[in-house]
């Protein structure tokens, strides 16, 4: 039996992690109310930076086409990686676990050398930076992930109601769309939001590959950051964590939970079937 200090230890270290890790969040969004010079202190309430962000602010814009450019991204991954993942099946255990090694060394490999070889291949052509590298680069980065969590579901899947359905005389085709794609979903749509995060973050690729002239979200507050820091930035902030909040209450009440997306959910522990 565990002592009653010990669990109350454990309760305070649960307590002060979870103050470490959104007490700066309920900061940020208090300080985007705060009207004072920087977001300091003393404390005057007003909407300001909201009013500025929305008319004035170059952020919105550059949030917008994060967004747009991560959702590109997010669909070529999500296709590519189902593909691939599913392509996986076809090999034996011994073989696919080694070409989904390979698959899975650009989560290891920095992005800082991933960028940069990227921008060495693309002026060797001659073109530098661009829309296609800053594309193909992102794309680098978020495919193993969707790979890993599609082939995670067809590795826990129940695979002996895809063999019933051949045995019936079901096509390739009508077994995918009936059975394996309802079943590896979850995964999908896993993937696809850890693609949609990382792409829309990912200011180390961004910044090397980004054409000159442009801005994503990440380089423009780096650059913002640089020369003067605004409030407005706070506004924006608020404004991304209430929607990442709805997007997980939105996901919860549509019967997604953290383990069901990841593959960790009950009762999907059967392996292949013949």
């Amino acid at each position: 039996m565990t002592s009653k200090g010990f669990r109350r230890a454990m309760m305070i270290c649960l307590w002060i992690v979870l103050a470490f890790m959104y007490i700066p969040i309920l900061v940020i969004i208090g300080m985007s109310f705060n009207g004072a010079r920087y977001g300091m202190f003393p404390y005057e309430p007003t909407f300001r930076w909201y009013v500025e962000l929305f008319t004035v602010s170059d952020l919105l814009p550059a949030a917008w086409f994060s967004i747009k450019f991560a959702f590109c991204v997010t669909a070529a991954a999500v296709v590519l990686g189902t593909m691939t993942a599913f392509g996986l099946q076809a090999y034996a255990p011994k073989w696919a676990r080694r070409f989904n090694f390979v698959l899975q060394l650009p989560i290891i490999i920095p992005w800082l050398v991933t960028s940069i070889s990227l921008l060495l291949l693309f002026s060797y052509l001659g073109s530098g930076r661009g829309m296609v590298p800053m594309f193909l680069g992102n794309l680098i980065v978020v495919f193993p992930y969707v790979v890993l969590l599609v082939n995670g579901r067809f590795e826990a899947m129940d695979r002996t109601p895809e063999s019933a359905a051949r045995l019936l005389g079901a096509s390739p085709g009508r077994v995918f769309w009936d059975i394996t794609l309802p079943a590896i979903t979850p995964g999908i749509l896993a993937g696809g939001i850890m693609a949609m995060i990382m792409c829309f973050n990912n200011f180390v690729v961004q910044y090397y590959l980004v054409p000159i002239g442009t801005n994503t979200l990440p380089t423009l507050v780096f650059t913002r950051i640089r020369a003067e820091y605004k409030a407005d930035l706070n506004a924006l902030s608020a404004i991304i964590v209430l929607a990442s909040v709805f997007i997980v209450i939105g996901l919860s009440k549509l019967g997604f939970s953290a383990g069901s997306l990841m593959g960790m959910g009950g009762g999907a522990g059967s392996k292949k079937g013949g």
